[in-house]
């Protein structure tokens, strides 16, 4: 048991991230991200009004992807659970994600377009662990068959410099490499 293990009291709150990915067909794929907020035990607001223990937060963000690189093609939202009406005006914020590629840079982006009077910040930190999950799940979707030979070097440039076991001068990234540059096909 670790030091911060042992100082944990009673639980308070929960969030819960889940995001699936659906196969569309050979070149797309959905994006489907689940967040849940729940409250553990009743509370004050800062205006004083007491607020019952549940659930606090629900919130679905699904977008569909597709191309090389992978880009956001369409995208929606809903909001079945929300502390007060006005949260669910910034539903229509997702659809400024339609167009964006998943590259680096991506979180740079979501957080410049998305933290703002006009978005919200609860479907921001979906979006944001959405998009590494979007590249796991377009390669698990690509990756039925193999990859065509044209194809090869480019999506080990997508993963470049992602971490460190793929950073560009690392050994598993030039191992890589030098497999892909001796395939026979």
């Amino acid at each position: 048991m670790t030091s911060l293990e042992k100082l944990k009291g009673e639980l308070i709150h929960t969030r819960s991230i889940r995001i699936e990915t659906y196969s569309v067909d050979k070149e797309r794929v959905i994006v489907e991200g689940t967040l849940e907020d729940t409250r553990l035990q009743p509370i004050f607001t800062i205006a004083k009004q007491r607020r019952d223990a549940g659930k606090v937060h629900g919130m679905v963000v699904r977008l569909l992807l597709g191309g090389m690189p992978t880009e956001i093609l369409d995208a929606e939202a809903e909001m079945p659970t929300v502390p007060t009406e006005g949260c669910r005006q910034a539903i229509g914020s997702v659809k400024g994600l339609i167009g964006m590629p998943i590259v680096y840079g991506f979180t740079k982006a979501v957080k410049d377009r998305f933290i703002s009077t006009e978005g919200c910040n609860h479907l921001t930190s979906l979006m944001l662990t959405m998009g590494s999950v979007a590249v796991q799940g377009m390669a698990a979707n690509r990756g039925k068959t193999p990859p065509p030979p044209e194809a090869r070097e480019m999506m080990l440039e997508y993963v470049k410099d992602t971490c460190c076991v793929w950073r560009g001068d690392g050994e598993h990234y030039k191992k890589t490499l030098e497999e892909i540059r001796n395939l026979k096909e």
